[in-house]
């Protein structure tokens, strides 16, 4: 709905939506009481609600109370949005409500001159009258857990949210922050936590107590009215926050003016851009399989589409081509012949690995979309998200590109899993005094595919992962499995020199019996004069004449030409998880080791989320983006300054004597080291599976000012 069709905008919520901001003429007189009337005209227009307000050009009325719980939440807003339709029209009004942690509860306390309603904070220390102690301690040891509080939230969403059904009123939903059992303020999705508690548990036993069908409602609720980020996450994910809390963004662990006022205009570009769609039509979703004649005619001056694979067969792949990332972003897409140029929309390409000749016949795109973009009427999103080159490789073609076409940079965004791709965008930017640059994100595409594995269908037997970690599980398996466990698991479906290398390595000093190995075929050679003991002829026709290296099913039905299903070769096809089980270590060789760019991929993060410490061959410093984007490596049991090594041969000679260390340990000595990184190996898998997508990629794209 256009935003002027709103006259009014109700907003309910804790002290994240009130301000918990005291003016400070008043500090010594209201002793702390910020919801107190006389700290309105002080508090209020610092606040989102108010911010939200100008920019919709809407009256607002912000009636959310610092300290609330979710039950106060729901009663106030029902009784206000009665009392509103008493005076109004329902389309007239936009209800936007930001809970609260759900451990929150209400109570009516009445005795003596006293009746009101309490709100009764499980975690806070701070002490209150003897009889609500006294009841507050019982209240905490017998009722107060998750069964309680998560039930109690998923009953008031869904019990809110077919209110304002019932009323025709227009709504959106957001989580304020989470704050767990221990009083620890998460970022971290309320409605990942809400699943991982599903898991915990047998569908007969929620059934048994009556909330089984709970969650099937509160994810289709999540998913049409939610605001697909917390206003915490939100706030930490900022590109200028370093630690959390920041002093930018928060007072006392509340949100500070700033914050209200960022997420005020993110809420802004929420409501005004949610319902944009992106437009296909037969340019941009062609793809290597169904070029046509049409098609064809258009490239007709790019030779650059004709080459062959790594393996030698003939192909041609368009430039551009489908791309599936606007599911990724829960864009809609509409056939161009159903769609209204008027309105905004994106327009999403699939980028060949040419990058150079990406940038470089921008110029070929349909015309239409050429101007919305000068018109800033479209998003141009290039996706580039399965690979990851320096940005040299786009920039330097797509910049006069753009600049000779007359469109705006803003509107063209470069989508990469070049993890260095942002500061290396910076520096190009400094470099050539780019004063108007694209935007260029990177995001880790093979942590977000992780969902994908975990809940798609279209996995192969056994190559589904885990919902979840049982670290104790898989400790005891290894214990109980301990002479067959293997000390090393080694996983590459496709040839490259420095993986030749790594098997003649192992082949030379015979360590089969340490490892669990695919490796279909012997691939390019390269670098081999740099190690001569290990790359004789005889050892190179020895390997050969052991190779393929099938470690299972998925290994031995993969092989033939490039392409999916029986007869054919798919280097991503996932393996059986089992292999995990039955290893200790992931030895990793990412795509692209001697690049400039940190492509990381599958190999990396599969292993890691299934419980798996790695050894990583990958560019120089791939092992400290890893730990700059959270994880946590595995310094404290083996030596991992082969990451800081300029030479790459450099790196891998270290890793192949860090291999060559470990493979003398025993299964007993690994066990000990396995259980002491438990703690990390949880740790990493968790933040695998709360990864948030929405701010690290969707909220960048499509939330942000670039019309």
């Amino acid at each position: 709905m256009d935003k002027l069709e709103y006259k009014i905008l109700l907003t309910e919520g804790d002290s994240w939506t009130s301000g918990d901001i005291i003016d400070p003429s008043l500090e010594n007189e209201l002793n702390g009481h910020v919801n107190s009337i006389k700290n309105d005209n002080f508090r209020l227009p610092k606040v989102w609600p108010s911010k939200l307000g100008k920019h919709l050009g809407l009256k607002v009325i912000n009636q959310a109370i610092a300290g609330s719980s979710n039950d106060g939440i729901v009663r106030r807003t029902v009784n206000s949005v009665i009392g509103l339709l008493k005076e109004h029209d329902p389309e007239d009004i936009l209800v936007v409500i930001g809970f609260s942690s759900p451990e929150r509860k209400d109570f009516f306390y009445s005795k003596g001159n006293e009746a009101n309603w309490d709100t009764l904070y499980p975690l806070d220390t701070f002490k209150n009258s003897e009889d609500r102690e006294k009841f507050k301690k019982h209240y905490v040891d017998c009722y107060w857990n998750e069964f309680e509080y998560l039930t109690r939230f998923m009953n008031s969403v869904i019990y809110l949210n077919y209110f304002l059904q019932s009323k025709n009123i227009d709504y959106l939903f957001f989580n304020a922050f989470y704050q767990d059992e221990k009083g620890v303020f998460y970022s971290k999705s309320l409605f990942n936590i809400i699943e991982n508690f599903k898991n915990k548990h047998s569908d007969s036993y929620l059934q048994h107590i009556g909330i089984l069908n709970l969650f099937e409602e509160i994810k289709y609720i999540q998913d049409n009215h939610f605001i697909n980020t917390s206003f915490k996450s939100y706030i930490d994910n900022q590109p200028d926050v370093k630690t959390i809390p920041n002093k930018t963004y928060y007072t006392n662990y509340h949100p500070s003016e700033t914050s209200h006022t960022v997420w005020a205009k993110f809420l802004a570009n929420y409501i005004l851009e949610k319902d944009t769609k992106c437009i296909h039509d037969s340019f941009n979703t062609t793809t290597f399989h169904n070029i046509t004649d049409k098609i064809l005619e258009m490239y007709k001056d790019v030779p650059e589409i004709k080459e062959k694979d790594s393996r030698g067969y003939e192909m041609i792949r368009p430039l551009y081509s489908l791309s599936g990332l606007n599911y990724t972003l829960d864009i809609n897409a509409i056939e161009k012949n159903k769609f209204k140029l008027d309105d905004n929309f994106y327009y999403f390409l699939f980028c060949h690995h040419n990058l150079h000749a990406v940038g470089k016949y921008i110029n070929i795109l349909p015309e239409y979309v050429i101007k919305s973009l000068r018109d800033k009427k479209c998003k141009l999103i290039l996706d580039d998200s399965l690979e990851g080159k320096h940005i040299e490789f786009i920039c330097d073609s797509l910049y006069p590109s753009i600049n000779n076409l007359n469109i705006d940079p803003s509107q063209i965004f470069y989508i990469t899993n070049n993890l260095f791709a942002e500061k290396q965008h910076n520096q190009y930017i400094a470099n050539y005094n780019i004063a108007k640059p694209i935007n260029i994100i990177s995001y880790m595409y093979n942590v977000y595919d992780v969902q994908r594995l975990i809940h798609s269908d279209n996995v192969v037997e056994g190559g589904r992962l885990p919902k979840k970690l049982e670290i104790e599980n898989l400790i005891e398996y290894k214990k109980t499995n301990l002479s067959k466990i293997k000390t090393f698991l080694k996983i590459n479906r496709t040839g490259r020199p420095e993986r030749n290398l790594f098997m003649l390595y192992v082949n030379k000093h015979n360590l089969y019996s340490k490892f669990k190995i695919s490796f279909p075929e012997y691939g390019e050679e390269g670098g081999y004069n740099l190690f001569p003991s290990i790359t004789t002829k005889k050892n190179i026709e020895d390997l050969k004449t052991k190779i393929p290296f099938d470690i299972d099913e998925t290994d031995r039905d993969n092989h033939g030409p490039p392409g999916i299903g029986q007869g054919n070769f798919d280097a991503d096809l996932p393996f059986q998880i089992k292999n995990y089980d039955d290893t200790f270590i992931s030895i990793v060789f990412c795509a692209f080791p001697f690049d400039n760019a940190c492509h990381l991929h599958s190999s990396t993060f599969n292993p890691i989320y299934c419980g798996h410490p790695i050894i990583q061959f990958g560019p120089k410093g791939s092992l400290q983006e890893l730990r700059n984007r959270g994880f946590k490596t595995f310094n404290k049991w083996w030596d991992e300054s082969y990451d800081n090594i300029d030479n790459a041969w450099d790196r891998f000679r270290m890793i192949l004597k860090l291999v060559n260390s470990l493979s003398k340990k025993t299964n007993e000595e690994l066990l000990v080291m396995y259980t002491e990184m438990k703690d990390t190996l949880v740790y990493n898998s968790d933040l695998i599976y709360n990864y948030d997508i929405n701010n690290k990629l969707v909220n960048k794209v499509r939330f942000r000012d670039a019309r």
